[in-house]
């Protein structure tokens, strides 16, 4: 076969995007190719193929290979109520609480929003699933599907229930060992600890700037793994011989396999233009739809500093993996990628070319920011900034949601600041008492977020308020 990589699009579209690092992974049939290029850290050491990259929501798939492996053994159904596994397991909407199974939570069909505003914490596997209880719905049961980080972390611990393991240790001993990933891991100190591992990078404020690995081990079914190019040929090799492993063994039995690649439930892609093919649906773990006639399935994973793409397309054996230690934007990249690669494994003519995605002129610098969203300006567009006395004495304090937790605030030099889930965001106030948490972060987002302080009849400070989750009503944090 003719070389597929192309190196020069890979690094004209780095140095273009002022991407630091990149790994790539492909598989068809029995041919398997992983490479890097540029560099992982400030040293500019190289990337390679033994590279470790967090993947983040590329880990869904994984996860939902795992539930795929245990249904196989007959250790889970996914039709079967949560409850039966979990019998205290409780939603905000009763009727989902009762009938809600693995397959609900795996396509992203629970009704609930994505409250990614709940983590990171410091909280187990168990207590985060306890709050689901108190996360109000955005839409009907079963009626659409939702993307949600928190679900897939529910997912994971019902696995951890029924297998008696920690989910690190379901990882590896229904994962990664069978299927060689040595280099594989799904909890931050381990990428921390690798001594090849890609560190994460984002174009602030016109500067490349190296940020520190963000701890997402709270919710990591959904989105913890860190792995290698290497690696990820061993697991695409995986998925194109529909669940069989290198030596053979069938972990993953075939009307299961069919199962958790198949098309669930209609889901809209964020891929807008037609002639970039977007996909129409989710199965477990994956987007469907269609490229060029056949069949594929798809994912991209971000968090704070790493991006990443896998898909395969089941009926070729063909399966490709690229990841960045580079925050956004990157599905430009990314996708005109895979495209050349996928076009070069099916052996058809390139239709895709860069400039569908991007002109000749260099990004401007609002182009690295599509992650950061003024929520406190689109709701308050008006608002003046007050420059009085405020009363920081009655505002400081903790301010708690059994769902959301606790939020602080606090005063350091006569000026205020709100602490959630350990990131400290300044309090700017506003005329007519509204407030502004600059820097608010919940997933890949950063947001200023408006905050207004409630009081009773007397004036004291009962409670604050803020838009957490934009899908339901303003989240009320009591004091």
């Amino acid at each position: 076969m003719d070389k597929i990589i192309n190196d020069d699009l890979i690094r004209s579209e780095m140095k273009y995007w002022r991407v630091p690092g990149i790994s790539v992974s492909y598989v068809k049939g029995k041919e398997h190719f992983s490479c890097g290029f540029g560099y992982r850290n400030k040293k500019m050491e190289p990337v390679d193929e033994n590279t470790v990259f967090c993947i983040a929501s590329c880990s869904k798939a994984m996860a939902s290979a795992v539930a795929a492996i245990l249904a196989s053994q007959g250790l889970l159904d996914f039709d079967v109520p949560v409850q039966h596994y979990i019998p205290w397991f409780e939603m905000s909407d009763k009727e989902a609480s009762k009938k809600v199974t693995l397959r609900d939570m795996l396509c992203h069909r629970t009704g609930i929003a994505p409250h990614d505003g709940i983590w990171p914490d410091n909280i187990t596997s168990k207590e985060l699933v306890e709050r689901l209880s108190f996360l109000p719905f955005s839409a009907p049961f079963r009626s659409k599907a939702q993307y949600s980080n928190v679900i897939y972390a529910a997912a994971g611990y019902v696995m951890e229930k029924i297998t008696g393991l920690s989910w690190p240790d379901i990882m590896e001993k229904y994962l990664f060992t069978p299927l060689g990933m040595k280099s594989s891991s799904c909890n931050a100190q381990s990428l921390i600890n690798s001594e090849n591992h890609a560190e994460p990078f984002q174009v602030t404020d016109g500067d490349l700037t190296q940020l520190d690995i963000w701890n997402v081990d709270t919710v990591a079914p959904a989105a913890s793994v860190n792995t290698t190019a290497s690696d990820m040929c061993r697991w695409l090799s995986f998925l194109t011989s529909k669940g069989r492993t290198a030596d053979g063994i069938q972990l993953i039995s075939p009307s299961v396999f069919e199962e958790i690649i198949k098309k669930q439930i209609s889901y809209t892609d964020f891929i807008e233009t037609p002639d970039l093919f977007p996909l129409d649906g989710y199965a477990f773990g994956w987007q469907t739809g269609s490229y060029r006639g056949k069949y594929i399935l798809r994912h991209t994973g971000k968090i704070e500093g790493y991006s990443s793409l896998h898909a395969f397309l089941p009926d070729e054996e063909i399966g490709v993996s690229i990841m960045l230690n580079f925050h956004s934007p990157t599905v430009s990249i990314m996708l005109a990628i895979l495209y050349d690669i996928l076009d070069k494994l099916l052996l058809i003519p390139p239709v895709t070319t860069v400039e569908r995605f991007h002109s000749s002129k260099p990004p401007e610098p609002a182009d690295f920011n599509d992650c950061y969203e003024d929520v406190f300006g689109k709701r308050y567009p008006d608002a003046i900034p007050f420059e009085g006395k405020n009363d920081i004495i009655q505002i400081q304090g903790t301010y708690t949601n059994p769902g959301y937790g606790c939020i602080d605030i606090i005063s350091e030099d006569s000026k205020l600041f709100l602490m959630s889930r350990g990131i400290k965001s300044p309090l700017i106030p506003y005329w007519g008492g509204i407030f502004k948490a600059v820097g608010f972060k919940e997933d890949i987002m950063t947001y200023d977020m408006p905050v207004t302080f409630l009081k009773d009849k007397t004036g004291k400070i009962t409670a604050l308020s803020m838009p957490c989750e934009q899908l339901t009503s303003d989240i009320i944090f009591e004091k």
